[in-house]
């Protein structure tokens, strides 16, 4: 059934109509929560529900069946049992319905038996009728910037829209690294759970995501990979960052997880070289996939050549480390912008150097004249800042960085924009500091040194990628 056409899969993700078929208005019908989420994200396509018994759920008609409703949708989510689904995918087809979602378990991932037989009885139903289907056994599908939001458990609408789009093989894992991004403030485009990957798969969607204008940067994460040079040879033909999760490595984890999806482990090591050679960064910790994926709406970082600047001695050092850990290079100062620099500081004792201990300048228009004098320099590619805010008082005070009385981070924001260059930012404090500045800036704010340094050297490896290309 492999046959992509980018086309056929735009009318699953930009479906201009959909059918929930088993829905009903009894609590805690999973069917009656897909609705709620429509609606909560305020879906504009138009959407029909289907229940053999009839009535409404949420003000929508029930039809008694697809073969009922008045136009074929461009997309059947079929909320239902295992058993009823191979019927329903043949009375889709019949009604011209060619683009499904399957988030019903009991196939393949059960082994034998009756799950073997159920997926052959699937498969065969969707072949007669030309069908692609994601799933089954899985979340299904989101398309923030649509409104179309289909799983089965309620997803908030609160977070933000933007440009990073996830592919997981686990639905739980989906949703909770867009809880990362919200907290985060940083916007997805898509999301899709692939599950069983029956039919759909991570290349398929890989290759889909590439073309997408929404999707500006691809996360995955997989428990295994079905068509390894599928999907290399969609990577290597998309000049998108793609960040990849690959867990079921460890022996301990692989039953579980084909339990859980009917994964199979791969080669491990090989996979490792091959994501390298195809431009994929593979990450080993799900907070790195959500937290490097907002560094790339900085602008690129096309060198080694970086500042590092922060207010405290110890937090220079160990940053200094990561950064040698990382490739990145300190250019001296020239003489005659350590003069320019000096001149502005009311501070007398501070040795200006890179890098540039800032312990000593206090003024907050001295300190963000000092990131606008680096940020101009040709031989530096950009600059990594690491500051402190605390709590004064009892309140919460994201500006009162390191105890100064002006909230600078509106200008570092501007300046990234003039220079085109990137300042990577790192916040030290509480999470509730970091949160509330986060939603006063439109620059990513990371949580440490290390994860700062390190996500620079992400976006340092894409940028250098993107140029050789």
């Amino acid at each position: 059934m492999r046959c992509y056409n980018y086309a056929a899969m735009e009318r699953i993700f930009e479906a201009d109509s959909v059918v929930i078929v088993g829905i009903s208005e009894r609590p805690g019908n999973l069917g009656l929560n897909v609705l709620q989420n429509l609606i909560d994200w305020e879906y504009g396509g138009t959407v029909y529900c289907v229940n053999p018994r009839g009535g409404e759920a949420l003000g929508y008609p029930l039809y008694a069946s697809v073969s009922d409703l008045p136009e074929a949708p461009d997309l059947a989510l079929l909320i239902i049992p295992a058993p009823a689904v191979p019927g329903v995918v043949e009375e889709c087809g019949r009604k011209g319905i060619t683009r499904l979602a399957i988030p019903a378990g009991g196939f393949e991932e059960f082994g034998g038996g009756e799950g073997a037989r159920l997926r052959g009885e699937l498969v065969a139903a969707a072949r007669r009728h030309g069908i692609r289907f994601v799933g089954p056994n899985c979340l299904t599908a989101i398309n923030a910037h649509t409104g179309m939001c289909l799983p089965f458990v309620p997803v908030p609408p609160e977070i933000p829209r933007g440009g990073v789009s996830i592919i997981a093989q686990s639905g739980g894992i989906g949703l909770d690294f867009l809880a990362r991004l919200k907290d985060d403030n940083t916007g997805f485009a898509k999301f899709i759970s692939v599950g069983n990957k029956t039919d759909l798969d991570e290349a398929d969607y890989l290759e889909y995501m590439g073309r997408d204008p929404r999707s500006e940067v691809i996360c995955m994460y997989l428990e295994d990979v079905a068509r390894g040079r599928e999907l290399l040879e969609a990577a290597r033909a998309i000049d998108k960052p793609i960040l990849a999760y690959k867990a079921n490595v460890e022996s301990l984890t692989r039953e579980s997880a084909r339990s859980h999806t009917a994964a199979l482990a791969n080669d491990d090591a090989v996979l490792d070289g091959a994501f390298r050679q195809a431009g994929i960064m593979r990450v080993d910790r799900l907070a790195q996939l959500a937290g490097y994926a907002k560094v790339f709406s900085l602008p690129p970082l096309r060198g080694n050549r970086v500042a590092l600047v922060s207010p405290t001695g110890g937090i220079l050092v160990l940053a200094s480390d990561q950064c040698a850990r990382r490739g990145f290079e300190f250019p001296p100062l020239p003489a005659s912008l350590v003069e320019d620099i000096r001149a502005h500081l009311r501070a007398g004792v501070i040795d200006i150097s890179n890098p540039v201990d800032l312990g000593d300048v206090h003024d907050a228009d001295a300190r963000a004249y000092i990131i606008d004098r680096l940020l101009g320099q040709d031989f530096i590619d950009g600059v990594i800042m690491l500051l402190i805010a605390r709590i004064s008082g009892g309140k919460r005070m994201a500006g009162n960085i390191r105890g100064l009385n002006k909230n600078i981070l509106p200008e570092l924001g501007a300046m990234i924009k003039r220079h085109g260059k990137p300042l990577v930012f790192s916040l030290l404090s509480t999470s509730e500091v970091r949160l509330e500045t986060r939603r006063t800036v439109d620059f990513p704010i990371f949580n440490d040194a290390e994860e700062a340094v390190d996500a620079a050297s992400v976006l340092r490896d894409h940028s250098l990628r993107s140029k050789r290309r």
